[in-house]
């Protein structure tokens, strides 16, 4: 059974039985050097106030530079899966299960989530290893 919910900003997002279902105590993992990128960000950097909002963000990241999901071992924590603000995480489960609809339940949807956001360190990880910074209105349009 489909549960539909209404966008503020229009559209519809469709949640599918159990689809959307991720247990809130289950870790976000990165690789090592990821890992490493997000401590440098976040802790040291303080561009953003927690490693999650990170997470969120390099979702959309890859997904704007249409960057094919990175599949290397995570065995890092970023954070609890509960610690993710739940309008961010609707909206990055939402878009991910749009571009992998052959996801069969949570935890799988978790992985892939997680193999977009370790797409979009990356790519954020290459411009601040070029550029001495990051530009984040680079992508926000």
């Amino acid at each position: 059974m489909a549960k539909d919910f209404d966008c503020p900003q229009g559209g519809v997002l469709r949640e599918s039985e159990n689809h959307f279902e991720i247990d809130r105590s289950s870790h976000i993992r990165t690789s090592a050097v990821n890992k490493e990128f997000y401590n440098l960000i976040v802790d040291e950097k303080k561009l953003f106030a927690a490693k999650h909002q990170l997470y969120t963000f390099a979702i959309m990241v890859a997904v704007f530079h249409e960057a094919d999901p990175d599949i290397s071992t995570k065995s890092e924590d970023i954070c609890l899966v509960g610690n993710v603000n739940t309008d961010n995480l609707a909206i990055a489960k939402g878009i991910v299960s749009q571009l992998c609809p052959d996801i069969k339940g949570g935890s799988d949807l978790l992985k892939r989530m997680t193999e977009y956001a370790d797409a979009g360190i990356g790519i954020l990880r290459v411009e601040y290893e070029n550029n001495g910074r990051l530009r984040l209105d680079n992508y926000i349009e």
